[in-house]
């Protein structure tokens, strides 16, 4: 039974995938007259082109593919999937430069894994191009299905104004790495996007003209300032992008010229979801560049989706005269009472990113899924749902058969030490807990 719901989810999931493609194809490009939606699209590249000292340029096409939008076909013990990038380069009459392929091959142990939004291929391609006007395109193709589709080329001006330009600004985890005897960073850039999370960020800014000492910066959030402020740290290095373990790292190229690179450090603490514009002066070289972004919530719980469910699903925790007082407000105010609600439990009140609220709803969707039972399509309102949401992960879980035959299944808890024993009493799957 188990093979067969396999083979009909993985027949499902290439039905998906092509959704998916033809849903980027349509609606990949946002439309200004809505608000801001973020659909959760299969692939997410990014373009970074970067002066060479023998006056050439090398053109990163760096790309992220989740895990969960691709189609596994199961193998013996694993679970394979195959993904092909092709990336066309055309010059301003629309004549092919040049070309390249890269297939790439992923295998993961369990079924599980095939699913897990965190998951992630991440590669590139790197290309050498003379100044001048191109167009990049890309194509996308899973090849344990038929789905494909075309990216809508990109315009790139290689060599304009070089003399005031600020080349793309690199996201990078600021935690420093060895990548072949080399200092190095994560690279943290996602299609252009910025992760929210609790992890540590840096923004670096390369600029061409080495004199530059100081930048300003500002940064809004959703049309409000988080940041404004001279930013004179740099470091004068010629920068680039490798991989490393499997990881896009940013790290030294001494093919490419040097740069005066500026560092703005945790740049991600204070934004939260949403629109993110960079600017950045310095009026005496003549700098003046705008960069437009967003914040995204990669593995955000969902459970925590839609504001007024996440304000109800408090229930398992709170009182529902509580529940309803915030349930009383305005409809539109939901998603800051329930970051309200949340901030008096918030371990790092300096950021914004709550650790407590993430573990929260993530236990509920958790229990939503793992704790389901025939006679119970929600896990979360189980016994074994509640009491996970309430204190998360046992130390230990014991599975014994009572002298009647039922299953009783036993957690411990060890700090503080709690002890919680449930049975299953109609064989159902539906455990009921053992008043002690």
């Amino acid at each position: 039974m188990k093979e067969l719901a396999l083979k009909k989810f993985t027949k499902v999931k290439k039905i998906l995938f092509g959704f998916f493609l033809l849903y980027n194809s349509i609606f990949g490009q946002p439309n200004n007259q809505r608000p801001t939606f973020i659909p959760k699209l299969p692939f997410k590249s990014e373009i970074i082109s970067i002066p060479r000292i023998d006056g050439d340029f090398t053109v990163y096409f760096i790309y992220k593919m989740p895990y969960q939008s691709l189609v596994f076909e199961r193998v013996d013990e694993k679970f394979n999937a195959n993904f092909r990038v092709i990336v066309e380069i055309s010059d301003e009459n629309s004549e092919l430069v040049t070309r390249d392929i890269k297939d790439s091959k992923i295998s993961v142990k369990d079924f599980e894994s095939t699913n897990d939004r965190i998951l992630f291929l991440q590669e590139y391609l790197t290309f050498t191009l003379k100044p001048g006007e191109y167009k990049i395109a890309a194509i996308i193709s899973d090849l344990n299905s038929t789905g494909e589709i075309s990216i809508k080329p990109e315009k790139t001006i290689l060599g304009e104004n070089m003399d005031k330009k600020v080349l793309h600004p690199f996201l990078i985890r600021a935690q420093e790495i060895n990548c072949s005897n080399k200092k190095a960073f994560l690279l943290a850039n996602s299609g252009g996007n910025i992760p929210f999370s609790s992890d540590n960020y840096h923004l670096i800014i390369p600029v061409i003209d080495t004199l530059v000492s100081e930048l300003t910066i500002s940064i809004t959030n959703n049309d409000e300032t988080v940041f404004s402020e001279e930013v004179a740290e740099s470091y004068i290095i010629p920068i680039g992008i490798t991989m490393c373990d499997d990881n896009l790292a940013a790290t030294t190229d001494t093919s490419n010229i040097v740069f005066r690179n500026f560092v703005l450090r945790n740049v991600n603490e204070k934004l939260r979801e949403g629109k993110v514009v960079l600017e950045i002066l310095n009026e005496e070289k003549d700098i003046d560049e705008e960069y437009e972004s967003q914040v995204i919530w990669i593995n955000k719980p969902f459970s925590l989706m839609d504001p007024e469910k996440a304000i109800e699903l408090l229930s398992y925790t709170e009182s529902d005269s509580v529940v309803s007082l915030l349930l009383d407000e305005d409809e539109s105010d939901y998603p800051e009472i329930l970051n309200d609600y949340w901030k008096k439990f918030d371990p790092t009140p300096e950021t914004s990113f709550n650790e407590i609220m993430f573990e929260y709803y993530s236990r509920v969707d958790y229990a939503l899924k793992e704790f389901r039972a025939i006679s119970n399509s929600n896990g979360a309102k189980t016994d074994r749902g509640m009491i996970y949401i309430k204190f998360g992960n046992p130390e230990k879980i014991e599975r014994i058969s009572n002298p009647e035959g039922l299953i009783i299944e036993s957690w411990t808890y060890l700090n503080p030490e709690r002890k919680f024993s449930f049975v299953d009493k109609k064989g159902t799957g539906n455990f009921t807990l053992i008043e002690e």
